[in-house]
């Protein structure tokens, strides 16, 4: 009896080193691959990432090449496929022709790189900045919150689209400019979630003790809270 013990002790400990460590970003997976609604949505934005990278090998023609002299077509032309009965003798074109004589198909390939450019940098700006002012506003408290919130309040109370074109106006056209005024504007809705779930998490046991074994108000806020 006391060999076989052993046996399973030790195979219960060999059992547990093999298995990796549970950690928050592995539950956090675990919990997003479970999700049906979230696995779709990758699996769209992994296409759109895929459309992006391979335009220029999947579009037909150059999305701003004019096409009067090259080939026999005229503005807003309808939709050629020769798959669906478009005569063989006709330049096929999937989507057809805008005003300016220019392939829409080709456009909207190339389109999904300047999409997924302004999402991905506007999205990035806000939540680094939102997150960051409502951790500190929910932490921290006192003037601080008031401050960093009524700055907020006074974003909510303008419609979003009228202010960025109030920023764009302000700071002049350009692609970099529209991208800070939407990354402004959608701040306060990360900084306000942030806020209210660190209000939740810092009445916490394992915060209180983090604060007695010394650590120090960057470590507990961005070490400790956060992640959770």
């Amino acid at each position: 009896m006391a060999e076989d013990d052993s046996k399973v002790a030790k195979l219960s400990a060999e059992t547990m080193r093999s298995e990796k460590p549970v950690t928050l970003w592995r539950t956090a997976w675990r919990r997003l691959f479970r999700r049906k609604s979230a696995v779709l949505g990758m699996i769209m934005l992994g296409l759109l990432v895929f459309i992006a990278i391979f335009a220029g090998l999947l579009a037909p023609y150059d999305p701003y090449q004019v096409l009067i002299g090259i080939e026999n077509v005229k503005a807003r032309q309808d939709p050629c496929i020769h798959l669906l009965g478009c005569p063989d003798d006709q330049p096929q074109h999937l989507m057809g022709i805008d005003g300016n004589v220019r392939d829409m198909f080709s456009r909207l390939l190339y389109g999904a790189r300047l999409s997924l450019l302004v999402g991905f940098t506007t999205v990035s700006f806000a939540i680094v900045i939102g997150v960051t002012l409502g951790a500190l506003s929910g932490y921290l408290g006192g003037w601080v919150d008031n401050v960093i919130m009524r700055m907020m309040d006074v974003l909510l109370a303008f419609p979003s689209l009228l202010l960025a074109i109030a920023i764009v106006t302000i700071l002049g056209p350009g692609i970099q400019n529209a991208l800070l005024a939407i990354g402004i504007v959608s701040i306060p809705a990360y900084a306000r979630v942030t806020r209210a779930s660190v209000l939740t998490v810092k009445q916490m046991e394992f915060v209180d003790a983090s604060r007695s074994l010394g650590g120090g108000t960057f470590y507990i806020l961005f070490g400790r809270i956060l992640p959770n």
